[in-house]
């Protein structure tokens, strides 16, 4: 930061001088050649921050930036996928219960339980239902959920 204010000071004050000088410099040929002085030296003042410039440091920086990126995004996309898998299995639980309520099945309960799948997403593998089991409850779960049969597990317990 230091560096920085540095720099602008250097920049300014350039700035300032050539001004004054070029405003005190009569017209014609040296004028001209003022002109192209003072266009060096703004160049050259506004080039010394590049001699300052510590290239390791900033490399070092980049990288470290880079791997927080990496750990805030890893860490983001854990929380979606942990986000996406309760919201998949609630929706599946109101959707067994809702079913069950249709079909005249009383539950206590019902737990469904989400896998991440091969092709990266979630999806309803297993049920835990407390309640006398229904074969068409069951049928429905297997057609329309994808949760195979022996992967109901039912109780006739309030336990899920």
């Amino acid at each position: 930061m230091d560096s920085l204010g540095s720099w602008i000071l250097a920049l300014t004050a350039t700035g300032l001088i050539c001004g004054a000088v070029r405003a005190l410099t009569p017209a014609g040929t040296v004028k001209k050649a003022v002109t192209a002085v003072c266009g060096f030296a703004m160049a050259a003042a506004m080039l010394s921050i590049a001699g300052d410039v510590d290239a390791l440091g900033i490399s070092r920086y980049a990288a470290r930036y880079n791997e927080e990126a990496r750990i805030y995004t890893d860490s983001a996309l854990q929380g979606a996928r942990a986000q996406t898998r309760f919201i998949i299995e609630e929706r599946c639980e109101a959707y067994i219960l809702d079913k069950a309520a249709l079909l005249n099945v009383s539950l206590g309960g019902v737990e469904v339980t989400a896998r991440w799948s091969d092709e990266g997403f979630w999806y309803p593998a297993a049920a835990r239902l407390s309640g006398k089991r229904s074969p068409e409850l069951s049928r429905i779960l297997a057609a329309e959920l994808g949760i195979p049969e022996e992967d109901q597990i039912w109780s006739e317990s309030d336990e899920t």
